[in-house]
């Protein structure tokens, strides 16, 4: 006989196909095993569905309302996490500004200092950080730490103890940074290898369902990094099979010191199937075919990129018709504000604005270029999983039978939300009610944290609103 669901959720699904349409199932109830993993999906009224209400009870069932749904979490695939102390300033600098001065004197010091201080100022910005994460409905990140081994692991402590699912980065940079901040080559290296081991050792003991954490190869750019040190990172992400993170193509003037700075060398082997390269706003439709060729995904930081790589955006359709994965990523604090709700909107309000002006578009691409919101919502899930391997490895990014239950419950009509509706008289005079369709429409416009009842992470209640 088979285990009672650990929870019951009764109302409407909201969640992403792999063709970035999105699927609305109203009326339905969902069944959360004991391992955090979805064991039922299906209408309320179906047989299976009232054998379960029966054996749960009345009290046994989360009502989801006639104003609310649950969908997916929101997969962050781009955040510096130590930059949180600085978000929100300095975004009046340019790209190569920020590169330099800004890192210069907001940056390096930032997170030089958590380096200084893990367990008290590093402690606590990262747990202030998993805890806004976490009530704007981020349940993943791919995230940037410092160059420390001991304060990187207490940022993953951070994840571990809020229930929040990490891809943690020890930042690796062995030229062009402050003489207080920098590690040699061999360090670099090292001590990189010595956080992957220690990290997964500390994973490892915990519950398979519980594992919520992994370590990821951090090079942080190739300003700040030796060809030396890139080519020993692939070697150590191989050897280790550990997904790689970076920024590639963020400005023009970031490319120009890359073919520079590498003689024209064009492969460090850091690209593949494990790999996430932020921004590419300047990637050429030959740079997005070899992405798709070596399977190495993008992410998009549409609010980072409006200020600093104004002069062009990310080519976000051409990338999906070259068969690139791409997500969303906040880019704290390149991005002000934490969570993908409003990189979701500007995704879109991006990709009409490219559409309408045919920038940087040859006339052969040029046509449908703008995505619709649904995509962008897309992004944010499904398309985030995907990019950070989620997707597989987790049956993350989705509500479908199999998937583990990431996810947020989204309820209408509290006294701070920002969504408002009408139910207008229709021609016969008779009141015409806004549809489901509507309502979630509107809340991807306007909706925030306000609207976010709970936020559940392999099964786990990690949020609730107060």
């Amino acid at each position: 006989m088979s285990s009672p669901p650990a929870s019951l959720l009764r109302g409407t699904v909201v969640t992403s196909r792999t063709d970035r349409t999105l699927s609305v199932l109203p009326d339905s109830l969902i069944a959360v095993d004991e391992r955090g993993f979805i064991s039922h999906l299906e209408p309320v009224d179906s047989a299976a569905s009232r054998q379960l209400l029966e054996q749960a009870g009345e009290h046994g069932v989360v009502d989801l309302g006639e104003d609310g749904w649950v969908l997916p979490g929101f997969v962050d695939t781009h955040i510096h996490a130590p930059q949180y102390i600085q978000a929100g300033l300095a975004l009046d600098k340019p790209l190569m500004e920020w590169a330099s001065l800004v890192l210069e004197h907001y940056t390096f010091p930032a997170e030089s200092g958590i380096d200084r201080d893990p367990n008290g100022l590093g402690r606590r910005v990262y747990e202030r950080l998993v805890k806004r994460m976490l009530e704007n409905g981020t349940t993943a990140a791919s995230v940037f730490g410092t160059i420390s081994v001991d304060a990187n692991l207490v940022l993953a402590q951070a994840f571990m103890q809020a229930g929040l699912r990490g891809q943690i980065g020890k930042v690796a940079m062995d030229q062009n940074s402050l003489p207080s901040y920098i590690e040699s080559t061999s360090d670099s290296l090292a001590e990189t290898e010595r956080f992957i081991t220690l990290l997964r050792s500390r994973v490892e003991e915990l519950p398979e369902e519980q594992r919520l954490v992994e370590p990821v190869v951090t090079p942080r750019f190739v300003p700040t990094c030796s060809v030396e040190l890139m080519r020993g990172l692939a070697d150590l992400a191989d050897r280790t099979g550990t997904r790689v993170q970076s920024h590639m193509c963020e400005s023009q003037g970031m490319v120009d010191a890359c073919r520079e700075m590498l003689g024209g060398k064009s492969d460090v082997g850091l690209l593949n199937e494990r790999s996430l390269m932020a921004h590419c706003t300047h990637a050429s439709a030959a740079d997005l075919a070899r992405l798709a060729r070596t399977g190495t995904a993008i992410s998009h930081c549409p609010l980072s990129n409006v200020y600093f790589s104004a002069e062009r955006q990310l080519p976000l359709r051409e990338a999906w018709q070259a068969g690139v994965k791409v997500g969303l990523g906040s880019d704290i604090s390149g991005g002000y504000r934490v969570g993908l709700d409003e990189n979701m909107r500007w995704a879109v309000g991006i990709s009409r604005l490219r559409q309408g002006q045919g920038q940087h578009l040859d006339p052969e691409r040029k046509g449908h270029i703008a995505i619709t919101w649904q995509e962008a919502l897309y992004l944010a899930t499904l398309g985030g999983a995907q990019a950070l391997g989620l997707d597989q490895s987790k049956r993350v990014g989705t509500l479908e039978v199999g998937a583990a239950f990431d996810a947020q419950w989204i309820q209408l009509g509290s006294r701070r939300s920002r969504v408002d509706w009408f139910d207008l008289p229709a021609s016969d005079g008779r009141p015409t009610k806004a549809t489901l369709e509507e309502k979630l429409e509107r809340w991807w416009c306007n909706g925030s944290e306000a609207d976010r009842r709970a936020v559940w992470v392999q099964g786990r209640q990690v949020f609730r609103q107060a």
